[in-house]
């Protein structure tokens, strides 16, 4: 199993991102609401009214987005997987009836083509282009011919990237980041084989990029 270099990284900032005794955590748990909406909003437009659709995200953490889905579409099966065992102990609090498990992201235990949908916020940025590559890859394996796959990632030109990620420095909580340009984001999904590929720019700093696995 390919590990994550920042694992302990992200156990601790799970850890304390369930506590509301952190300010810095406190914000951006409500800052995080304003942006999982939205991500929400936009990959349920792609995908459709489906009630019984399985949704899957991939580096869950707490799963805002996965939870707006689940009601937006009713009676959705949600599925998360994330390395951190802190990740998944908040989100089977916050939302007990999905199905949550720590797994790799470069080797999810599920069949080929389970889910209609799969995506992760937040993740691949965190590693190599190649590494990147080879999660949004087992994204795709799992995911039916025709379902959706979503990629969020911060945007190289925004100003959360210019200005705010560069002026925390070596503070910075999230980790190593490696951003993404529209282009570039609209060019890797299409490279790993993904069709109507459609990159939205949320808030002025965040990319999502949603495209269909092949027929």
């Amino acid at each position: 199993m390919t590990q994550d270099p920042q694992h302990s990284i992200w156990d601790s900032f799970w850890a304390d991102h369930a506590s509301s005794e952190n300010v810095f955590h406190f914000l951006l748990w409500r800052i995080r609401f304003l942006f999982s909406r939205a991500y929400a909003g936009r990959i349920f437009k792609y995908m459709g009214k489906n009630p019984n659709a399985n949704i899957l995200e991939v580096g869950c953490g707490s799963a805002r987005t996965l939870h707006y889905l689940g009601d937006i579409l009713g009676g959705s099966h949600c599925f998360g997987f994330d390395l951190s065992s802190n990740a998944i102990k908040l989100l089977r609090s916050i939302s007990p009836t999905f199905h949550a498990a720590v797994g790799s992201a470069f080797e999810l235990p599920i069949v080929e083509g389970e889910f209609d949908a799969s995506f992760s916020i937040g993740l691949i940025e965190h590693f190599t282009r190649e590494q990147a590559a080879q999660m949004v890859n087992e994204k795709i394996r799992v995911t039916r011919p025709g379902g959706v796959v979503g990629i969020m990632v911060p945007w190289q030109n925004s100003v959360y990237n210019l200005i705010v990620r560069k002026a925390f420095g070596r503070h910075w909580p999230f980790g190593k980041e490696n951003p993404f340009r529209h282009a570039e984001l609209a060019t890797f999904m299409k490279t790993l084989g993904l069709q109507d590929v459609k990159i939205h720019v949320i808030y002025g700093s965040t990319l999502l990029g949603i495209g269909r696995k092949k027929p």
